[in-house]
């Protein structure tokens, strides 16, 4: 399940590649875990004072939810499709307020109502705190998106990396608890716990900002001494026994990161299974490339082209009280 990158890093990327290397910057998950946050801290806070926040219409902390959040309006008039968005870090790194950026491009873009979920972290919440979080959250969301100022016919998942496995977690789950989401959108999904990092270690290839040996790094911090439970659902949504029933699904991949296999796979069952499915390739991208929108011309675009789909998706999406014309299924991007 793996595919080498087929056209060279965008060249904006590959020189934040080239300044980190030249630092010696170690690995994402080097050191503890306070201290491989503190460094990502750093950096993001250092990026966004050189660029600062999208705008939205309202943002507002979750004090009265199961688990912390915040959530965002758009500046629109509504009814907006309610998104619950799953950050990404590897179930380790990351919080609400470091990928603010992020949901608040993902609000206003997307013209929906998002819903960031500030799940616990790894390794001091070992598996399965992170995915029993996304489940009662997502929950939660669907049982008062109308008063969070959303469409409650229409609450979907958002994730990225980590978070995407989170959010095809959740929508798994809601399916089989009988409430089922609207849509679901997975950026570089990490989708099988139980992947083969030696196999990509074989392949020689060199994958930025996220290497083999993160990700093994990311599965011991996570699964700590339930590692044999890696090959199962969850928390592996690849390994599902099945994937029918679930909503109209948008995935991206990144050519540049050893987790494009897993994407690219679960879209294939997804479309054995009767989802529709939307997927976008973006083959010049390394791995975290969504919060890369204010760095690289290329990322910005990635990230246009996500939201705009994503966008579309839940547009086709019948609302709240109206009588519904039949779904109009997204298509694949065909490049």
């Amino acid at each position: 399940m793996t595919a080498g990158p087929a056209i060279p890093l965008d060249a904006d990327l590959a020189r934040i590649v080239a300044a980190l290397r030249a630092q010696n910057a170690p690995p994402p998950f080097a050191d503890s875990a306070p201290a491989a946050r503190q460094r990502m801290t750093r950096a993001i806070l250092a990026a966004r004072e050189r660029h600062g926040l999208p705008t939205v219409g309202a943002v507002r902390d979750l004090d009265d939810a199961p688990v912390p959040g915040r959530v965002y309006r758009p500046a629109t008039a509504g009814p907006h499709a309610t998104v619950v968005f799953f950050h990404g870090g590897g179930f380790v790194l990351g919080s609400v307020e470091l990928m603010d950026d992020i949901a608040r491009k993902l609000c206003r873009d997307v013209d929906a109502v998002v819903v960031s979920v500030d799940y616990r972290l790894a390794p001091e919440h070992p598996y399965p705190a992170a995915h029993d979080d996304a489940l009662a959250a997502t929950q939660w969301v669907q049982a008062h998106a109308r008063e969070l100022g959303g469409d409650p016919a229409r609450v979907a998942v958002a994730g990225e990396s980590a978070g995407a496995n989170l959010a095809a977690s959740a929508a798994l789950l809601c399916r089989d608890a009988g409430r089922p989401l609207a849509a679901q959108l997975l950026v570089v999904p990490g989708l099988d716990m139980a992947r083969d990092t030696r196999r990509l270690d074989a392949d020689g290839h060199d994958y930025p900002m996220l290497s083999p040996a993160d990700l093994r790094d990311i599965a011991r911090l996570y699964m700590g001494d339930r590692a044999g439970e890696a090959t199962s659902f969850p928390p592996s949504p690849l390994r599902a026994a099945d994937l029918g029933g679930l909503p109209p699904t948008v995935i991206a991949v990144a050519g540049h990161d050893p987790l494009q296999g897993e994407g690219l796979a679960y879209a294939n069952r997804l479309r054995d299974a009767g989802v529709p499915v939307t997927l976008l390739r973006h083959d010049d991208m390394f791995h975290p490339f969504l919060g890369f929108f204010e760095a690289s011309a290329g990322a910005r675009r990635a990230n246009d082209d996500i939201c705009r789909a994503f966008r579309a998706c839940l547009a086709s999406l019948p609302q709240a009280g109206a009588k519904s014309p039949g779904r109009t299924a997204p298509q694949e991007d065909p490049r």
